[in-house]
């Protein structure tokens, strides 16, 4: 293909270096475009998909505030749930010596299959304990650590007693069976009773009392909660989009707004090539009225200028994407042997030992077909005016 021939020959062997060095800045510039943004968007990924499995793997994925049999409700989304038990949940304040720490208290069935069973991964001695003792307690290692400096195994829980229906102040005693880490906020601010220290009546008294559902696939928890409200009209059903649903709409936001920020860099080198495009055309005014004298149509000098922009934009996508994925493959040796020369650890005071990482192949493609498609949007300027030149003032 003669345009493509020539393309790459003024692509490599241009009489302009300065036009040239401007192309090859363009090109580097796109590379360390497109691999910034992979990189920055596998992370966010990463982040987005930890935050889920651990909050989910824990809090309830759908609750419904009644007090009828819970098997009652399982059958009306079968094939979805995937146990199905009793809660409380309420909240209140433990006394840690002189200092008050809010919580979010939640109740536990000791026979349940949902939260009680993930928690066993952290301490199966401390949840066996708590399944035996009605009056057991397990908390976040932070509180839990808090706790045990003041001495003592008994909890003080200040909380609210609704039971005349004005509002009282109330203490409630429990044993401190023990600690879970789920490296997520609810460490800070969660604690896990046993439900058979009191009678479900009671338990009303002092927050919601009701079923918890458990499901197979917890980002259908919306789904199967719009189910069970349709079905079920006189009982309040929610899910856990409810309470954290803003947490990732906001990193849903926040991915969203540095994908369009960071393809602003990819623009920025675009830029480049049309300015290194439209140089190199300048400087071969006389080289394309001699093509133009000879017989060569607009078509080809168009295509000619065209196709070495296309050639810049795409191989410089690719490599980006290839260093990107391999920055991702390798992203926490990278970052420990930048702390090791700057003695600065990326993750300081946050709940994870490394950065994790999510390649969604949908993303990449995104990436790709934006980034090829403002390289190509770039290359059609240049090449339209290089057709347009007069080849009678080009000989002159």
């Amino acid at each position: 293909m003669l345009e493509f021939s020539i393309a790459r020959r003024l692509l490599l062997h241009s009489a302009n270096s300065f036009a040239r060095f401007v192309t090859w800045v363009s090109f580097i510039g796109l590379i360390l475009g497109v691999m910034i943004l992979t990189v920055v968007i596998s992370v966010m990924n990463g982040f987005d998909r930890e935050l889920k499995e651990r909050l989910l793997s824990t809090l309830p994925h759908v609750t419904m505030a009644t007090l009828a049999d819970p098997t009652d409700y399982a059958g009306a989304v079968e094939g979805s749930v995937q146990s199905v038990a009793r809660y409380f949940q309420g909240v209140g304040a433990l006394q840690v010596g002189s200092r008050i720490q809010p919580v979010t208290v939640y109740g536990i069935d000791p026979n349940a299959q949902g939260v009680g069973a993930t928690i066993e991964g952290f301490g199966e001695a401390e949840t066996a304990r708590l399944r035996r003792d009605p009056d057991g307690m397990l908390v976040g290692g932070p509180i839990y650590r808090a706790l045990t400096r003041e001495g003592g195994e008994r909890v003080n829980l200040l909380t609210v007693d609704m039971a005349s229906g004005n509002p009282r102040p109330t203490s409630l005693s429990f044993n401190l069976a023990g600690d879970f880490v789920l490296g997520a906020q609810p460490d800070y601010s969660l604690v896990i009773v046993n439900l058979a220290k009191f009678s479900l009546k009671k338990w009303q008294h002092y927050g919601e009392v009701g079923i918890q559902l458990q499901l197979k696939d917890p980002l259908r928890a919306t789904v199967v909660a719009e189910v069970l409200a349709e079905k079920f009209p006189e009982v309040a059903v929610s899910s856990w989009e409810t309470t954290y649903g803003e947490l990732f709409r906001a990193v849903k936001l926040e991915k969203s707004m540095m994908f369009m920020l960071l393809l602003l860099v990819v623009a920025v080198a675009a830029f480049n090539i049309i300015a290194g495009q439209t140089m190199l055309v300048e400087d071969k005014r006389r080289d394309i009225a001699i093509l133009c004298t000879m017989g060569a149509r607009a078509s080809l000098i168009r295509n000619m200028f065209f196709l070495q922009g296309v050639l810049v934009g795409l191989f410089g996508t690719f490599l980006g994407l290839l260093f990107g994925m391999l920055s991702v493959a390798n992203i926490n040796p990278i970052l420990a042997g930048l702390e090791a020369l700057t003695g600065m650890h990326l993750l300081d005071g946050s709940f994870f030992i490394e950065v994790p990482v999510f390649v969604i192949p949908g993303d990449l493609i995104l990436i790709a077909v934006l980034s090829g498609l403002i390289c190509i949007a770039a290359s059609l300027a240049p090449a339209r005016r290089a057709a347009r030149l007069d080849p009678v003032l080009g000989l002159h």
